[in-house]
């Protein structure tokens, strides 16, 4: 009795010493945020790209698109991105039989599409252009994760599948922009009902409330109450840059939407005012184009 109640307490005083060393590690380290703010300085309105499920890697994925939003971003000053999730491919072995479809449809590593992940947040964190970036699932997949300390450096703001961003313009205007990745309230009816039922439940004050994952896009404004008043709301769901798919053809729908996947919010500095977009070079355009005067 004596010798097995010795061993499981040695096992439970190592168990101890190893959590509070690992725990002591832990604390070096920057930590993950569920809630972030930031601010910006402008004095125009700004454009916000809500970008994930890129998959960067699959043989699938429109590398075109990926171009042509990269340089949308650094071409023009007051355009942002945000990145809800699976930016890479990223499978790796070994994985179940039904993810076996995915390795064999990559072009690159995951070793090479997390470089590359680094690469693009380096860049782009230079330029100050990358908002926030979320952590889906597919990046999940590896416990290898280069990009992260890209992230840190940088001080962009960083959750593990959602993020609650407090983005203020000026110091003045405040917009709350809540980005979940995966979330459990999907519906094939109606693709912003995740979005919708992440703010009634989690996220009441969010201005934006963007949620990804099943591959269709969609975006929708409407009154919801806050402080016993109704403001307008932005809710919208991120398509992909797969143009056609296993995963997105058998769960949704048959079709391509990469040229469509990547919805837009307009964002004033001087008042409260939001114009959402479906496709971001429309939000683009009107911010580039627009004759801004102060009121």
């Amino acid at each position: 009795m004596n010798d097995k109640l010795n061993k499981v307490f040695e096992i439970l005083d190592y168990a101890e010493f190893l959590t509070e060393t690992e725990r002591e590690l832990f604390d070096c380290q920057p930590e993950f945020e569920h809630y972030k703010t930031l601010n910006i300085q402008t004095e125009k309105p700004i454009a916000i790209i809500f970008s994930s499920d890129i998959h960067f890697g699959s043989i699938h994925t429109n590398v075109g698109e990926i171009k042509n939003v990269l340089n949308t971003i650094l071409e023009n000053d007051n355009v942002f991105l945000a990145v809800n999730g699976d930016f890479i491919d990223n499978f790796e072995t070994p994985v179940p039989k039904l993810l076996l479809a995915g390795i064999n449809s990559q072009i690159l590593s995951p070793a090479k599409q997390r470089e590359f992940y680094k690469s693009f947040i380096e860049l782009l964190g230079e330029n100050k252009k990358l908002l926030a970036v979320v952590i889906g699932n597919h990046e999940e997949f590896s416990g290898q994760n280069p990009y992260i300390q890209a992230l840190f450096q940088y001080q962009v703001p960083l959750g593990i599948n959602r993020l609650l961003l407090n983005l203020k313009l000026n110091n003045e205007v405040e917009y709350k922009i809540a980005m979940v990745h995966k979330s459990r309230f999907n519906s094939i009816l109606n693709p912003v009902h995740s979005s919708h039922r992440e703010l009634t439940l989690y996220y009441p004050t969010a201005d934006v409330v963007c949620t990804s994952h099943t591959h269709f896009p969609a975006i929708y404004t409407f009154p919801y109450p806050k402080d016993d008043e109704l403001f307008d709301r932005i809710l919208i769901k991120t398509g992909t840059f797969k143009d056609r798919d296993a995963y997105t053809f058998k769960y949704f729908n048959p079709y391509k939407v990469s040229h469509m996947s990547t919805p837009a919010v307009v964002l004033y500095p001087d008042q409260r005012k939001m114009i959402g977009f479906f496709r971001y070079q429309d939000a683009v355009e009107f911010v580039r184009g627009m004759s801004y005067d102060k009121c």
